[in-house]
């Protein structure tokens, strides 16, 4: 079949709009990233001139660790930056290496700790209250020798580590927390009205504020009742610019910490939504800890050697609602359980936020279309989503 000149000229002027269009779309997309970028060190933890910025990741992914050479790049003109890289823990929740601590601590305050012989069970998670009081008041001297600011970049998280909590609790540093990150996070959930998502989420936490209990189902069979007596929703704006503040980028939740040993019921977990799992999987709950599975082998016999190494890593740690209008699904987990109108819940460690469980483990799961009712102790009950839609704002 012969071409026309005129079918000819046709294609090739698509051809070049196509190629214009591709050029602008990346162009556009790399101009957003850079700005959600200015905006972290801007708006979210507020860099000010002179502060030390510390920008750490790990060997998991190695297309992370490039976003995070982009990050310590573009942050060199906000602060003074640290870039540091260590191999992977392989699990959220585990302490990161001696070397970080170093980094964020510098090495007086390291050296002292190990005088105390407490560095090898601070990194084991196997240091009591009494002893990490001495760790803490040993920071608290020398918080002159720390970084102001850390940006996490690892694929595993340290939110729930006694690194992050010494960081900010004690030395008063600014922490924000970006385990798992998509590079497409910076066009969507990192893209976000951060004093809008503030706004949202600060009047969620006062409206639930006092609840003693919450009722959880979605349709694929997901039901669970949290016993939140005596325990406070904390909330997760984003904006990470005062002393001692922590937390996830991108950020959008309202979370809390259920008393533990009264949670009941099941999770239907769902895959694609939740990166743990290849297949459907079922984990009871009885007495606040997952007491049976059913479903994928592979993530079930995983959880079965953590849960018989640390035990108290069945503990039902977190119930959390995603606030980011901005936050959409296909990404990866961090963006997924800020996304609006979803819940999550967490097991394993929960002392970072109320609770009183420590183990080195914290694993979330996203439940889509939920249908949420808050108790109060007056006998009112609030219903604040039904089938995944807010209703409050």
């Amino acid at each position: 079949m012969l071409i026309s000149k005129y079918s000819v000229v046709l294609i090739l002027i698509f051809c070049m709009a196509f190629l214009l269009w591709a050029i602008t779309f990346e162009t556009d997309a790399s101009e957003q990233k850079k700005k959600a970028i200015e905006n972290m060190f801007e708006v979210n933890l507020a860099v000010k001139k002179g502060e030390r910025v510390l920008v750490f990741t790990d060997d998991h992914k190695p297309e992370i660790t490039e976003e995070a050479k982009l990050v310590a790049k573009i942050g060199a003109s906000f602060g003074e930056i640290i870039f540091f890289k260590y191999p992977s823990t392989g699990q959220p929740g585990i302490e990161p290496p001696k070397s970080l601590w170093e980094k964020t601590f510098g090495k007086n305050i390291i050296k002292q700790i190990e005088e105390k012989k407490l560095m090898k069970r601070i990194l084991d998670k196997r240091i009591t209250e009494d002893e990490l009081e001495i760790v803490r008041e040993i920071v608290k001297a020398n918080k002159q020798d720390t970084v102001n600011v850390v940006i996490g970049l690892a694929w595993f998280s340290t939110s729930h580590t006694n690194f992050r909590k010494l960081l900010t609790a004690a030395a008063g540093g600014r922490f924000a927390s970006m385990p798992g990150f998509d590079p497409r996070m910076w066009t969507t959930a990192m893209s976000a009205n951060w004093e809008e998502v503030a706004r949202r989420t600060i009047g969620l936490k006062e409206k639930l504020s006092g609840a003693i209990s919450a009722h959880v189902r979605t349709p694929n069979g997901t039901e669970i009742f949290f016993d939140l007596t005596g325990r406070e929703f904390r909330a997760d704006t984003g904006l990470l610019d005062q002393p001692g503040r922590s937390g996830n980028l991108p950020a959008g939740e309202v979370y809390i910490a259920p008393l533990e040993g009264n949670s009941n019921g099941k999770m239907v977990i769902e895959p694609g939504i939740n990166p743990w799992v290849n297949e459907q999987s079922v984990l009871e709950i009885k007495g606040g800890n997952v007491y049976r599975m059913e479903g994928d082998s592979r993530f079930i016999g995983r959880l079965e050697e953590i849960f018989s190494k640390y035990p108290l890593a069945r503990n039902i740690a977190e119930f959390g609602i995603g606030t980011n209008d901005k936050a959409k699904a296909g990404t990866t987990l961090l963006e997924l359980e800020k996304v609006l109108g979803t819940i999550h819940v967490a097991i394993g460690d929960n002392s970072a936020f109320g609770g009183k469980v420590s183990v080195p483990l914290h694993i979330d799961f996203v439940f889509e279309n939920p249908t949420v009712v808050f108790k109060f102790p007056d006998g009112k009950t609030l219903q604040l989503m039904k089938d995944g839609n807010m209703l409050l704002d």
